[in-house]
């Protein structure tokens, strides 16, 4: 791996990941306001996100390993809370299949990449857009409000057809990069 391992942007990623412990005991603790909470924790991983870019650009710390850990962390996070609000009855299984086995099939795919081209790609803006999308409506799925609801059933169909898009355009680039370093 290039670069630095312990940099700004690399431990907001990793703090994403440790994030999702209290994160996931809020969700399920039986107190006052734990969604509220789990909720604040989700959005404090979500600020992180953003900021772990902003940092790799701003003091050049872009490297292979964070590259890797940013989406992993992304797609941990994900994992976990669509998982639990699966188990709590609070978003469809066919929704977190969707998540998952997207979320799965980029990583592979990634990973496959790696390995026969020795290139660590990106994230892409589409992935990028999707995962916002799929945050807000976990956020919205966590916070069970009925006020929200009508806002929280379009925004479930919204970020389906995100996650769609961006996973053709990933599914693009993996084909494109497989056949580049295939005919060299």
């Amino acid at each position: 791996m290039k670069g630095k391992i312990w940099t700004i942007s690399n431990v907001l990623s990793l703090s994403r990941i440790v994030l999702m412990i209290p994160a996931s005991y809020f969700l399920y603790a039986p107190m006052k306001f734990h969604r509220e909470i789990a909720v604040l924790i989700i959005l404090m991983a979500i600020i992180t996100d953003a900021l772990d870019g902003f940092f790799a650009r701003k003091f050049n710390e872009i490297s292979d390993l964070g590259k890797i850990i940013d989406p992993l962390a992304d797609k941990i996070g994900v994992g976990i809370v669509v998982v639990m609000l699966t188990i709590f009855g609070d978003i469809p299984l066919w929704f977190t299949v969707i998540v998952l086995a997207r979320d799965g099939i980029i990583f592979l795919a990634g990973m496959y990449i790696k390995k026969k081209t020795a290139i660590i790609l990106p994230s892409l803006l589409s992935g990028k857009i999707a995962v916002t999308f799929l945050a807000f409506t976990l956020v919205l799925a966590v916070l069970k409000y009925n006020f929200i609801d009508p806002l929280y059933n379009i925004l479930i169909w919204v970020t389906i057809g995100i996650l769609l898009y961006s996973f053709v355009t990933y599914a693009i680039r993996f084909i494109s990069t497989l056949k580049k370093y295939s005919s060299q």
